[in-house]
């Protein structure tokens, strides 16, 4: 069953059907993403005593990553976060959990790794997420082309949401 999305996906449907479907999509993407916390939360219980939130947990896994310093800068823009103080708030706790370190300072430049304890705790999250997926790509093969299908539609999506300027209700004012 083919599933990608195209430009003419919703050509021949309502206006009125069409945000109906996106507005299911957006519900999907938040239970998608509330579930992705528990899970997260849950599996990291399994593995260490500290007590890390969704979002503090998805930090961890991107500073561990890409193998390199990693700035808050570069976490907002990946995370698609603009809580700056907040990242700052949850790298804080990482780091007085020992999963974390910090490099360089102020205008210099600071970046963020994982210490040994990090990396370990990291490399163990990625190993259960890992086997789950695979587990889910063995069952249903036609999964992988899916969700090439989903990236792809939800980056446009961020970029929708993310370029719009305008507030809400400003095509409503006359």
């Amino acid at each position: 069953m083919d599933h990608s999305v195209g430009p003419s996906t919703f050509s021949h449907l309502s206006a009125e059907l069409a945000k109906d479907k996106l507005r299911s999509l957006e519900m999907a993407v938040q239970r998608a993403h509330e579930g992705l916390n528990r899970w997260q939360s849950e599996s990291f219980e399994q593995l260490s005593s500290v007590p890390l939130s969704g979002a503090e947990i998805t930090l961890l896994l991107l500073i561990g990553d890409g193998g390199r310093p990693i700035s808050i800068k570069e976490m907002a823009r990946l995370t698609n976060r603009v809580d700056i103080p907040n990242i700052q708030y949850s790298l804080r706790k990482l780091a007085s959990a020992g999963l974390t370190c910090k490099q360089g300072a102020g205008r210099s430049g600071v970046s963020y790794s994982l210490t040994e304890e990090g990396d370990r705790v990291a490399a163990e999250m990625q190993s259960v997420r890992d086997g789950l997926l695979l587990q889910a790509l063995a069952d249903r093969p036609e999964m992988a082309e899916q969700l090439d299908s989903a990236l792809a539609v939800l980056e446009e999506l961020t970029g929708f949401y993310g370029s719009g300027g305008r507030p809400a209700g400003a095509d409503s004012q006359g």
